[in-house]
């Protein structure tokens, strides 16, 4: 055996990880050698085990395996080892053709002997064992990847986020009742209920496929010109609004990933999708798909900013020259989001910019560390109580899992919050709440506590699901915990709310609430669905009535829950309320955007009217907005 290119010594594989000639051979070359034999076609047109091959055959597998590192390192790629989980390559098909090109024109002029006989065949052949190239690298250990593509994100944050991305594609199959090619879902073995398992319930091999999805957010937000981090303290991250140009380079991405994520796993093209033989007819330039599929790609890149709100992530642009050798970017920079990274940047400038004296200096000093001794012990006190209700709060990524198209937007007056938000899931039942505590701060979030509490056990103890039961319930064990004042008065602390559950298979909405509205835009209009209960009829120990309104919601529909907080909000150039008109007038005009631009138009609305006369906040802020 010849070995007679090996590779740069200061490629990360060789340097890093495998030093030593030897070492290089037994851990890399002889196992990847083998194994892209085992997968070609040549092997079967010899049909030999490798270790009865000529030698001259196993010189030219050993020569291949030994220049890959160069060959990929020449193209920006590096291969490392994985351990648990193999991140899935993202290697353009023109690459692919350069590296087969480069083979083909170095064996063809050396006209060996080893390989298929015309040139014609010579060229297939090298372009087949490219793209064998990775599975053979993954079954040996190893990955490929580029150094831009090389983020820092836990996995429990990946999981988190190929949940939400299944509960999307699931809600989607069941609003169109058709399962045909899609590939995220898998089959529990019913063929007639393809792909419409739960995410607990998939199988190893499919739930990575949406978690390695899930993980390459980051590098389809690199492909149009953006990196992401968290929020800084204090700070709101802004919804990133994708352009169209930047939706389709993402989804081209995406379906890069999901090519070679198949490739990974022994998967080939073919004229139709075969469980069996691993065939399937997407594996094809993201140019030759039908319009449907490429359209699922783009309804999957636009839901990215919808989850890095979710978790209080942003981006922000980066230097063209981060990016120039991604050949699967968008190269011209992109602006979006740049406004606001140049703003806070400048305002940390200015900062900066007072000159004071020292004298002047130290007095500020002294005044300011007694200000702060005087309220840390406070300021710790709520930042704990606001941990506690962050806990008990549903997680953002579970509301996603809930209703994939939605948004809440959530301000708390003073750090902690006297409103709530409620979210369960029961096989096709989303129960789901809205409730506003009488006062805020301190005193509100002890109601609230309270309220979530016993809602909490109304559904997932006694499994309680209807509206109006789950209010009677909520009501006749709130007052329970108020006692009478000593002149014998009953206290005044209660809760409006908006309660509903929604069946996601029969689009059947139950709606039941007290005081607060539920507000429903179908067909472009707005309706608004008053409150039937009041809390009386609720607390006095009669049998409830049937108060619960059914209403049918379908497909696009829209329904918005909220306290009062925004509505009651002061503001403008009059000191006047927002206001429930001018709240409708502000739903009915968001509606062509996505849920996660509505909710930072919704955000960014009340806060210039509070604004504009320099109004404090006044009450604790509740909106949810739910897409059919």
């Amino acid at each position: 055996m010849r070995l007679k290119n090996i590779p740069d010594s200061d490629n990360q594989l060789i340097h890093d990880i495998i030093p030593g000639k030897e070492n290089f051979l037994d851990k890399f070359v002889y196992p990847v050698a083998e194994s892209l034999y085992v997968d070609s076609t040549h092997s079967k047109t010899l049909q030999k085990d490798f270790k009865d091959l000529a030698k001259v055959h196993k010189s030219f597998w050993y020569d291949y395996a030994a220049e890959i590192p160069e060959k990929f390192s020449s193209l920006n790629f590096l291969i490392r080892p994985f351990e648990d989980y193999c991140r899935t390559c993202l290697i353009p098909d023109d690459e692919i053709e350069i590296i087969a090109q480069a083979d083909y024109d170095r064996y063809s002029r050396a006209q060996s002997n080893s390989l298929p006989g015309t040139l014609k065949e010579l060229k297939k052949f090298f372009r087949d064992t490219c793209y064998l190239i990775p599975v053979s690298l993954k079954k040996n250990g190893f990955e490929i990847i580029r150094t831009e593509e090389d983020f820092e994100i836990s996995i429990l944050l990946v999981r988190k986020l190929a949940r939400a991305i299944h509960s999307k594609y699931l809600r989607e199959i069941r609003i169109q009742n058709s399962i045909a090619n899609n590939y995220i879902f898998y089959d529990p073995g019913k063929k007639d209920l393809m792909y419409v398992s739960e995410f607990d319930d998939l199988p190893v091999e499919i739930k990575y496929s949406n978690i390695d999805n899930a993980a390459h957010i980051p590098t389809k937000l690199l492909s149009v010109g953006y990196k992401i981090r968290q929020v800084k303290k204090g700070f709101k991250p802004y919804v990133l609004h994708l352009k169209e140009d930047e939706i389709e380079t993402m989804a081209k991405v995406e379906h890069l990933r999901w090519s070679w994520e198949r490739r990974l796993g022994g998967w080939t093209y073919g004229t139709s999708k075969d469980d069996v033989l691993k065939t399937h007819p997407c594996l094809v330039p993201f140019e030759q798909l039908s319009e449907s599929e490429k359209e699922k790609d783009r309804e999957l890149v636009k839901l990215i900013p919808g989850f890095l709100m979710d978790l209080n992530y942003e981006v922000y642009p980066i230097s063209p020259n981060r990016i120039r050798k991604l050949s699967y970017a968008i190269k011209p920079l992109s602006s979006i989001n740049r406004i606001l990274h140049e703003t806070r940047k400048l305002n940390d400038q200015i900062r900066n910019l007072a000159a004071l004296t020292p004298a002047i200096e130290e007095m500020i000093a002294i005044r300011n560390r007694k200000i702060e001794e005087a309220i840390l012990e406070v300021g710790e006190s709520y930042n704990y109580a606001k941990h506690i209700q962050e806990t008990f709060l549903p997680d953002d990524l579970f509301i996603r899992e809930c209703f994939p198209d939605s948004f809440v937007v959530f301000k708390p007056k003073d750090v902690i919050s006297g409103d709530f938000f409620f979210f369960s899931k029961r096989d096709d039942l989303v129960i789901f709440a809205a409730a506003d505590c009488t006062g805020h701060g301190i005193p509100g979030a002890l109601i609230s506590t309270i309220g979530y509490g016993i809602i909490d056990q109304a559904v997932n103890e006694l499994g309680l699901t209807d509206p109006s039961e789950i209010l009677h319930h909520l009501y006749s064990r709130v007052h329970r915990f108020f006692r009478k004042d000593e002149e014998g008065n009953d206290l005044s602390d209660d809760m409006d709310i908006v309660l509903c559950t929604l069946n996601i298979t029969t689009n059947i909405l139950l709606f039941s609430g007290i005081k607060n509205p539920l507000y429903l835009v179908t067909d472009g209009e707005l309706k608004v669905y008053r409150a039937q209960n009041f809390i009386d009829s609720l607390t006095d120990g009669r049998e409830f009535p049937e108060v619960s309104e059914r209403i049918q919601v379908k497909t696009d529909d829209t329904i918005y829950l909220c306290s009062d907080g925004y509505i009651d909000q002061f503001g403008g150039s009059n000191h006047k309320k927002y206001g429930s008109t001018q709240f409708k007038s502000a739903l009915l005009k968001i509606q062509d955007y996505s849920l996660p631009e509505q909710s930072d138009r919704l955000y960014e609305e009340i806060e210039s009217w509070r604004e504009k006369n320099d109004e404090d906040q006044t009450d604790d802020i509740l909106i949810i907005g739910i897409r059919i």
